[in-house]
């Protein structure tokens, strides 16, 4: 598979990611089989995909566990991403809470590591901004941790060209994890010029849209967990309705071409100028095979045209 070079790093990666947020199960996602994720973790490596994306908040510390065993043995095979930043004062959403403090990122490192059975993160990134925390005394924190060993690069996720200007004051920022998909395309305005001015990777995470990209879903769908709430991003009951209709118009464009929109959209994110890698989930093995099939896809200039005039 294709390697990509990560910002101003030595680190390559595919351009598919496998991001692992479902893996951690409640409270956001419905529980999951242990064995089934790791056998999905697995397929993904077998598959060619490197990059392993995942986070403490995501099942409180599951999914980092599960990634842990699953590259148990195959660690020189992964690049391995996760973050810090989110964290818990009870399991469950309403006990989360920011804290990027100096003594909170040196805590969640070794609770990574540990969790995570390695000595070392690839990519290690800062989840959401904190608030309460100028996040230079965090990259001041972060470049010691790298000096010491237990990181190879440092990255951002969810941060405004004003806060990467500020972290980049400190120390090298390798890549953002912003959200990227033919729904939701708000970076394209401002952070993707600006990553690719200044050579910061991008991982774009949901490029299907939390779901609603790979075609499976209507505008009578009843979803649950999170989605069902309809108060956060596509999802929310003013921005539902229209992105419905626009997938429905992707759905019959990509039929016309023979393509299942799943792979379509995938194809589409890693196609676009700055954009490194997209992190894509799965619950399966099959889900895997299914996700890589968006490389084999050839869309031509007259593609991209036709999709631009659909999400325009």
């Amino acid at each position: 598979m294709e390697k990509r070079e990560l910002g101003t790093s030595e680190i390559s990666v595919s351009p598919i990611g496998l991001g692992t947020w479902g893996i951690g199960g409640p409270p956001f996602w419905s529980e999951r089989n242990e064995n089934e994720s790791i056998a999905t973790i697995k397929a993904a490596l077998d598959s060619g995909v490197n990059l392993i994306d995942t986070a403490p908040v995501y099942g409180f510390g599951r999914s980092e566990e599960v990634v842990g065993k699953a590259i148990d043995g195959r660690r020189d095979e992964v690049v391995l991403a996760t973050k810090c930043g989110l964290r818990w004062k009870s399991q469950s959403l309403k006990g989360l809470y920011h804290d990027l403090s100096p003594s909170s990122v040196t805590e969640e490192i070794d609770n990574s590591l540990r969790r995570l059975k390695t000595d070392m993160i690839d990519l290690y990134q800062i989840h959401w901004p904190d608030p309460k925390t100028p996040v230079e005394r965090t990259m001041e924190r972060l470049s010691a941790i790298k000096e010491q060993g237990k990181i190879r690069a440092i990255g951002v996720s969810n941060f405004s060209v004003g806060q990467m200007k500020s972290a980049l004051e400190i120390a090298p920022v390798i890549s953002l994890q912003p959200k990227y998909n033919m729904l939701e395309r708000e970076i394209e305005k401002e952070t993707l010029p600006f990553c690719r001015d200044n050579n910061i990777g991008v991982l774009a995470y949901s490029p299907l849209a939390s779901g609603l990209l790979t075609g499976k879903y209507d505008e009578n769908h009843k979803f649950d967990g999170w989605r069902g709430k309809r108060n956060f991003g596509v999802f929310r009951k003013e921005a539902f309705d229209p992105a419905i209709k626009i997938v429905q118009k992707l759905k019959d464009y990509a039929e016309s071409r023979a393509i299942p929109l799943l792979a379509l959209a995938i194809k589409w994110a890693i196609s676009q100028p700055g954009v490194t890698c997209a992190l894509v989930g799965a619950n399966s093995a099959d889900q895997v095979k299914q996700n890589i099939k968006a490389l084999d896809i050839r869309l031509t200039r007259s593609d991209y045209q036709a999709i631009d005039k659909i999400i325009s």
